[in-house]
């Protein structure tokens, strides 16, 4: 059975050590349950597990985290070519939705209170801009 093209372009081209260095990058830019819980005092998250929480979703740590990608990266580089493939998907689209994610926060960080800040012309402008498109030259006077 033949790949289809539209993943062999994407996640077989794309070499495994690269996506590990893309998901590692997140993991290192994502802040912990720690930084979260001091960085907003007012917000109630929920109280970390007893145990250490190793392995609670909730209470990874950086550390924690990262050596899990590793430590899952060596564990599966002798694997069987049809799972060797599944699991190079599996991490590139992880990696591209992180990477969306990513994007979409600062995006939507940017455009936070934009309509508090910016005049309704600049909101338009702004807009017709991200489309490609100027907005025509008003009379003031109208």
């Amino acid at each position: 059975m033949l790949p289809s093209p539209v993943l062999s372009l994407s996640a077989s081209s794309t070499p495994p050590l690269h996506v590990l260095r893309g998901i590692l990058r997140h993991v290192k830019s994502s802040p912990s349950y720690k930084a979260l819980a001091s960085a907003s005092p007012s917000t109630s998250l929920p109280p970390p597990p007893a145990g250490g929480g190793k392995t609670s979703g909730q209470d990874m740590s950086e550390a924690t985290l990262r050596d899990y990608v590793l430590t899952e990266y060596r564990k599966n580089m002798s694997v069987t070519p049809q799972r060797e493939v599944m699991l190079r998907r599996i991490a590139y689209d992880y990696l591209v939705l992180k990477d969306d994610l990513t994007d979409r926060k600062r995006l939507h960080e940017l455009d936070g209170g934009a309509d508090t800040k910016l005049s309704p012309a600049e909101l338009t402008r702004r807009a017709a801009a991200r489309a490609g498109l100027q907005v025509p030259k008003m009379d003031p006077g109208l």
